[in-house]
């Protein structure tokens, strides 16, 4: 399966990628596996916006300066105890970047503004300002939309296209694309509407940091923000009998490995042991912090039937026996309907991904990716039946190099 073509993108000169419900990306570092997996969760969620309306923040980024958001910032925390409940009101909206209704509620409690109020005259200024581009999102055409979502996206996360290669092109079924001389040109986009959204996990450690990094939104990049978004909500509605018993098999199979559950208070995660015994998530190990993390995105209903889990390395602070487990634990998301993309420098994953998709016949629904660099040129191989060796070879070659130099 050939879905996905990619031209001078970071050290990638040429090269075809397969990407399926599970997809693999495997090689050594720095060949470019995050770049490509932060660029497919940005497609992801950019389509995901539109279909749910989540673009209107996007497009209230538009233009914006730094000092006009510290402004309304400003304005959030000044007033946050006056009589008024529009104040409280107002803050909210604010918060979460309904300048729409903002400066509809700023326009009643104050529906005139003497000019040597200077301080509230501007705040009036901004929030028109940036209502006036929501009410803009509401008429652009589907295209329009996608490009300036897509476009704020990937600045998020990569602070400057540039970063990736200052000239590429993408294409897959849903998007074609190039980028040169700082422009983004988008020559086709297909919509669907079975996307549920995608979530980035690079470290599982956010569990424990989360209480530290901010809670503002854009303060911090979009896939990592977006995350901390899902941590921190409490949705625990069951929305039908087939997703309600999907979640409780699912929180008995990483219950059964981590020997217990995680769960969340108004600022903490903590780790439930079947002993009876609860510990701060700071105490618990890596490893039950990167299944117990799995664990909570589907308890707390973040990851759905059609939505997509990226996950780089999942193999990091994980036990040997417990990667095999992580395997086990994404093929049950799969026959669930949850699309899963990871890199990872494990022979362990890759190699029993491969026999475990065999032995259940789910091997065309699984696709493995092997990057590897020349010269400074990475090209991609897509792994099949006659070439797994090759993931062997780029994989445990290092040790073996190493061993025999002892030997």
């Amino acid at each position: 399966m050939v879905n996905l073509n990619l031209k001078n993108f970071a050290k990638i000169k040429e090269s075809d990628f397969a990407i399926n419900d599970i997809t693999v990306f495997a090689g050594k570092p720095g060949t470019g596996k995050s770049f490509l997996m932060k660029f497919l969760y940005a497609e992801t969620e950019a389509i995901h916006s539109i279909i749910s309306g989540n673009y209107v923040k996007h497009y209230a980024l538009a233009d914006s300066q730094d000092h006009e958001l510290s402004i309304l910032k400003f304005f959030q925390y000044s007033f946050p105890k006056k009589e008024t409940s529009r104040y409280k009101e107002i803050n909210v909206l604010i918060e979460t970047n309904d300048y729409i209704g903002a400066y509809k509620a700023f326009k009643e409690e104050f529906p005139l503004i003497e000019k040597e109020n200077g301080h509230l005259s501007l705040i009036q200024t901004i929030l028109k300002k940036y209502s006036k581009k929501q009410k803009e999102a509401f008429t652009d055409t589907e295209e329009d939309r996608f490009y300036f979502i897509f476009r704020n996206i990937l600045e998020s996360i990569f602070v400057d296209i540039n970063q990736i290669n200052e000239s590429f092109s993408y294409e897959n079924s849903n998007l074609k694309l190039t980028f040169s001389d700082d422009k983004l040109n988008i020559e086709k986009t297909n919509i669907s509407d079975d996307n549920t959204g995608a979530l980035f996990v690079e470290t599982p450690l956010i569990l424990e940091f989360q209480k530290f990094l901010p809670s503002e939104p854009f303060k911090v990049p979009y896939h990592i923000d977006s995350l901390l978004q899902e941590l921190n909500k409490n949705d625990f509605t069951f929305k039908s009998e087939e997703a309600n018993n999907f979640i409780n098999e699912f929180i008995k199979s990483t219950a059964a490995v981590i020997k217990g559950n995680i769960s969340k208070n108004a600022t903490d995660f903590a780790f439930v042991s079947h002993n009876g015994k609860t510990y701060s998530i700071v105490n618990a190990s890596s490893g039950i912090k990167s299944i117990g993390l799995l664990q909570y995105l589907v308890k707390n209903r973040a990851i759905i039937k059609g939505s997509t889990l990226y996950w780089e390395e999942p193999e990091v602070h994980l036990h040997p026996t417990w990667q095999l487990k992580m395997v086990e634990l994404f093929i049950e998301l799969m026959n669930a309907g949850v699309k899963i993309i990871f890199s990872t420098h494990s022979p362990y994953m890759a190699d029993y991904l491969n026999v475990i998709s065999k032995k259940k016949e789910l091997r065309n629904r699984v696709s493995f990716n092997l990057l590897s660099e020349t010269d400074g040129v990475v090209s991609n191989t897509i792994l099949d039946g006659t070439n797994w060796s090759q993931l062997r070879d780029e994989l445990l070659g290092p040790l073996e190099e190493i061993m025999w130099e002892y030997l």
